[in-house]
């Protein structure tokens, strides 16, 4: 993730001269490459799942550069993890508007959702989820959309305990 990163201003730089002959107003980007050990160490913080300092690490590296799906999805998920599921919700939120296709942002989106006693809402943005190295996790959301369409859904706790599960047995294939 990290190592993907690109220096933003090195590339404005070498268009440049692209933009002064077609006239065009430069727009002044954000560079990721200084958040690039930030956004590393963070990483280490998340893999070990010291999810408060991780989330901390996160919120560094968005100063350097606020539209990076991969660190908005992250801190929703430290987020999530030490219980502040109105943030995380705003992350996940917020990382989809960058990127639509960033499906684990919808699993994670209805799983806050439903910690915060929307159960309601969870179908649609479940609806959105698709992984399919993650069968566990798309079986148990299966089995949850049918019995909320039902209408004998289980109770927000059970609900959310079952999908951490099937993502805790799924592993490294959830974000």
């Amino acid at each position: 993730m990290a190592e993907k990163k690109i220096d933003k201003s090195r590339r404005n730089f070498l268009f440049g001269a692209v933009r002064r002959i077609k006239r065009e107003d430069a727009q002044p980007v954000a560079s990721t490459a200084g958040c690039i050990d930030t956004v590393k160490a963070a990483n280490a913080l998340y893999v070990d799942e010291k999810w408060e300092e991780a989330r901390l690490k996160y919120k560094e590296c968005l100063e350097g550069d606020k539209n990076d799906a991969d660190v908005r999805y992250r801190l929703g998920v430290c987020s999530y993890k030490v219980g502040k599921y109105r943030q995380a919700k705003l992350e996940f939120e917020r990382c989809l508007r960058i990127d639509q296709g960033y499906s684990d942002a919808f699993l994670y989106l209805g799983l806050t959702l439903v910690r915060l006693g929307r159960s309601d809402k969870a179908p649609g943005v479940w609806g959105r989820y698709f992984n399919p190295s993650c069968v566990k996790v798309m079986r148990e959301l299966n089995l949850q959309l049918g019995l909320m369409e039902s209408g004998q859904p289980d109770p927000d706790e059970e609900i959310a305990l079952a999908v951490e599960k099937a993502i805790a047995e799924s592993g490294d294939q959830v974000g």
